[in-house]
């Protein structure tokens, strides 16, 4: 049962920072195809809110829309994160933007700003 659980976390980890790196380029089509996983795997990991918050992403139509919708499915990813153990993400919070995201350990790469900014963020928790 916990290697199940596990692997669920991984499937919404994993699809969230496929969606953090297709913002990080720029890449609408990357970007809506990632929205589409992490609702899936939401769904699959009895996670409505996060389905949710994912399915407005997918529609989002442009970079600007798109990092709005990222906001609040960030901060509901990080609540998800906080129930879990072991490996998880760690969380970062840019001042500027007055945002958070999860990624994995490492160099920050921020998407809510422009490549100019990117690695504007600080870790959090981890």
């Amino acid at each position: 049962m916990k290697q199940a659980a596990a692997k669920q976390d991984d499937h919404v980890f994993a699809s969230y920072e496929e969606a953090r790196l297709a913002l990080i380029k720029g890449s609408m089509p990357e970007l809506k195809t990632a929205a589409r996983h992490i609702g899936l795997a939401a769904k699959s990991a009895n996670q409505s809110k996060i389905s949710e918050l994912a399915a407005k992403l997918e529609i989002a139509v442009d970079l600007k829309a798109a990092r709005a919708a990222f906001a609040p499915l960030s901060d509901e990813v990080i609540k998800y994160r906080e129930t879990r153990c072991c490996d998880r993400p760690v969380v970062v919070y840019c001042s500027m933007e007055k945002k958070s995201w999860v990624q994995p350990a490492g160099d920050i790469g921020n998407p809510y700003v422009d490549a100019a900014m990117r690695k504007c963020g600080e870790i959090r928790e981890d």
